[in-house]
């Protein structure tokens, strides 16, 4: 993960009532660029005055930096670079760990935010840990405070040496990492951070206040960067890799190869264009598929760096959903419905090849954002096979798809902004369309101590006949403060639908949600931490205009002063209507009162051992249904260099009661009353080679059972009736393992070589075993694929090309 662990967790919670004085540093124009080896010895240190005065953000928020920090600055025709002298009064004290890059874990760290433009809307982050270990992010404002994308790379020059004083760190940061104005725009936005571990201490330059929301906004001024011109900014990273696939149901192993390349331009001083081509994603981690007994799709994480990287403004609106693209064909269903006399269905894709994809992003000094995103995938089609003869013929399940996503953000004063969000499918020879607009807002006061944020949106989707929804929210939040609050209401109509290229569980709702939270981040008494929320959720459709739900609840959160952490959660939902259990339009299933609470607990994250443990349980009083579930987790850290983790976790349901089947009209609907019980097992063990190099494993089983007891069929009135008629077994039994392996070696700036080892097994019947190691058993001898890569990426910069040519 990319993600600075305590630091950021903090600072996008809360906010304060009064405004920050900004302090100031200024870079130094010279001739002779640094000698990033580390050690701060150029003559031009001494010319310079350094960013000092360093304060805590935690524990004791405005307090002096438990330790020294001197940061100077310069700047060239070609880069930015920073010399940071990090004193420490005990130098084998420092968390020194070795870790993957972008993965900082436990080590102390060193890291500076630039915002070119100084709006407080997008800063660039250039961290650094003891060890030397790389960690680049982009921080962008959104509506909940400051969102950070822990996948943008960019490729920079840092060197660190611990001394008998502490750390040194050097940083060259070529412009061609960044976006900033013409001539540079005058001053900077800037921040300066540094985490002290021993003390669980994270400290900025210029104060960030923990009760105000967002950090971005609170930076100081990098002054003095003038006459400088935006350089070139093209990049190529051509890659070629060789794949061997082995499925144990087939005779011989498959093999492959594949080549593209992806492609960055700076189209101006603001905007980038980005492109694929001919992608490949091979290498990434496996999904942690699972047995989904509910009426709702899985949502899983987008991890192909594409999609992840430079996107905080498609995010607008929450339209959005990237594993839409390259997802399963969506026509899959023609496949049995084409099916003549003695055919079956021998291939049905699982996911649609994407072609390429592009994007431009960008934000200019006036403030205006824009992204436009276009991606396409290949024709997809399923094979039906005569039984009798063997011979085999095509059907089209999707063809030819563009998908396009198009945003135009404004910022506003007093860190507000508007946006508006367009995106849309069109197919080749398909009359289909999928099509929704939406706008997305939020409105601060001058002391950024109340915000008023909204979404509206508009859908079209069908082939021929097609259906319009719209969808409104409105809110109200006071974000400041050690206590806080708010109110929202949204409307989403029976036929808005943003489900082709975004992800909704739920339309045809109202909700009314309000929040009271307080808040104690500075000690007192035995505690380091402390926050309290309590929360309403008031849920009805909106047509007909009846009651769905009605839920109520806390969380609680402290941390003690010897860092562990406790968490207690409780909720009371009322009787609710679920229109979504019986998957048909306007049958509901009426649920009765239900309790649930939650426990989770951890022990120091900064000790070699680290322990976590989580109960919950739920329970519907008079109605037999009852749940609990736990998980444990134990992480190890070895040396400086190796890491392993392991997680247990097991849930058991009683008597629960859920949708299995209805009759073709739809006219008589049946639900089960079953046992459920999933037990799931998660083994990491990570191994930095140097900072450069890295081997990492992670194993995965999950395995879940459910097994019906009785069956019913569903009344008008929501109430089951029970049913001794219905006679099919749909019991479901579901294993899952994934073994994925990678070796990562970073030869060159932005240039890489990896290899991949990844294992899938899948195994579902209809037969639930209730013994765990028969299932793990049954999975080691069930069908796998196994799959070998080597993959190879260069990364060439056209700057360091001209250079080069000139020499």
């Amino acid at each position: 993960m990319k993600y600075l662990c305590c630091f950021l967790l903090t600072c996008l919670t809360v906010q304060s009532i009064h405004a920050q004085v900004k302090k100031s540093v200024e870079a130094l124009n010279i001739d002779t660029p640094l000698n990033i080896d580390g050690m701060l010895d150029e003559p031009c240190y001494g010319l310079v005055q350094p960013a000092s005065g360093f304060v805590q953000i935690l524990p004791y928020n405005g307090q002096p930096s438990y330790q020294p920090t001197e940061v100077y600055f310069f700047y060239d025709q070609t880069a930015v670079y920073v010399g940071a002298m990090l004193f420490d009064s005990s130098p084998d004290s420092i968390f020194n760990y070795l870790t993957a890059r972008d993965a900082i874990g436990m080590a102390d760290y060193f890291g500076v935010y630039l915002d070119p433009y100084n709006q407080g809307q997008l800063a660039y982050g250039f961290f650094i840990t003891p060890a030397g270990v790389q960690t680049d992010i982009k921080a962008s404002k959104s509506s909940g405070g400051d969102s950070e994308d822990g996948s943008w790379d960019a490729v920079w020059e840092s060197k660190t040496v611990i001394s008998e004083k502490g750390w040194t760190a050097e940083l060259r940061i070529p412009y061609s990492a960044l976006r900033f104005p013409e001539d540079g725009g005058g001053a900077w936005g800037l921040n300066i951070f540094r985490n002290i571990r021993r003390y669980n201490s994270n400290n900025s330059w210029n104060l960030v206040d923990v009760k105000m929301s967002g950090f971005i906004h609170q930076e100081g001024l990098l002054t003095g960067i003038t006459n400088i011109k935006p350089p070139v900014r093209l990049s190529v990273s051509p890659f070629g890799a060789v794949y061997a696939e082995y499925r144990s149901n087939q005779s011989s192993p498959k093999y492959m190869f594949k080549g593209g390349m992806d492609l960055k331009y700076g189209i101006s001083e603001s905007f980038t264009l980005d492109m694929m081509l001919i992608p490949d994603f091979g290498q990434i981690q496996s999904d942690d598929q699972q047995l989904n007994l509910s009426p709702y799709e899985i949502h899983y994480d987008e991890k192909r760096q594409f999609f992840n990287e430079g996107t905080e403004l498609f995010e607008r609106a929450g339209l959005f959903y990237s594993r839409r693209i390259g997802a399963k064909p969506k026509f899959s269903y023609k496949a049995s419905e084409e099916l003549s006399d003695n055919e079956k269905v021998d291939y049905n894709p699982t996911e649609t090849q994407l072609l390429n994809a592009t994007k431009v992003s960008g934000r200019t000094a006036g403030g205006w954002g824009l992204g436009l995103l276009n991606a396409m995938t290949l024709p997809s089609h399923a094979t039906l096979k005569d039984t009798l003869t063997g011979e085999e013929r095509k059907v089209l399940v999707q063809p030819f798809t563009n998908y396009n996503v198009m945003v135009v953000d404004k910022s506003l004063k007093n860190n507000s902004y508007i946006s508006l969000i367009n995106s849309n499918i069109l197919m080749a020879n398909n009359p289909f369309l999928a099509n929704v607009t939406a706008t997305d807002f939020q409105i601060r006061n001058k002391a950024k101590t109340y915000a008023i944020k909204g979404k509206a949106g508009i859908s079209t989707r069908g082939e021929r006949d097609r259906e319009t929804g719209f969808y409104v929210e409105m809110g109200l939040d006071k974000n400041s403060g050690n206590l806080q609050f708010g109110i929202s209401q949204s409307v989403n109509s029976d036929k808005f639908n943003i489900n082709d290229l975004g992800y909704m569980q739920r339309n045809n709702e109202m909700n009314t949600e309000a929040y009271v939270y307080f808040q104690r981040m500075e000690p007192f008494s035995v505690f380091r931490q402390f926050y309290s929320v309590l929360f309403w959720n008031h849920a009805r459709r909106f047509s007909p205009n009846v009651l769905y739900s009605n839920q109520a609840g806390s969380d609680i959160y402290f941390m003690l002063r010897n860092n562990y952490q406790l968490e207690l959660y409780g909720s009371l939902t009322g009787g609710s209507f679920d229109y979504y259990e019986p998957r048909v339009k306007n049958r509901y299933f009426y649920e009765p009162y239900r309790l649930n609470y939650n426990i989770w607990a951890s022990s120091d994250a900064r000790k070699p051992i680290r322990m976590t443990a989580n109960y919950g349980a739920f329970a519907f009083p008079g109605a037999g249904r009852k749940g609990r579930a736990g998980n444990v987790g134990l992480t190890l850290r070895i040396g400086r260099k190796a890491q392993v983790s392991y997680s247990l976790g097991i849930d058991k349901e009683f008597n629960d009661r859920g949708y299995v089947d209805k009759t073709n009209g739809s006219d008589t609907i049946y639900f089960a009353r079953r046992d459920v019980k999933t037990i799931e097992n998660v083994l990491n063990a990570s191994y930095a080679i140097n900072n450069k190099a890295s081997l990492s494993m992670r194993l995965r089983h999950y395995w879940s059972g459910a097994a019906n007891r009785q069956f019913y069929t569903l009344q008008e009135d929501g109430s089951l009736l029970e049913d001794y008629t219905f006679s099919e077994n749909k019991d479901e039994n579901y294993n899952a393992m994934n073994v994925d392996f990678f070796f990562r070696w970073i030869f060159a700036p932005g240039s890489e070589l990896s290899f991949s080892w990844k294992n899938s097994i899948l195994d579902w019947c209809d037969k639930v075993n209730d013994h765990y190691w028969d299932n793990l058993s049954c999975t080691w001898k069930s069908d796998q694929t196994n799959t070998l890569s080597l993959k190879v990426l260069y990364y060439i910069d056209y700057n360091n090309l001209r250079k080069g040519s000139k020499q």
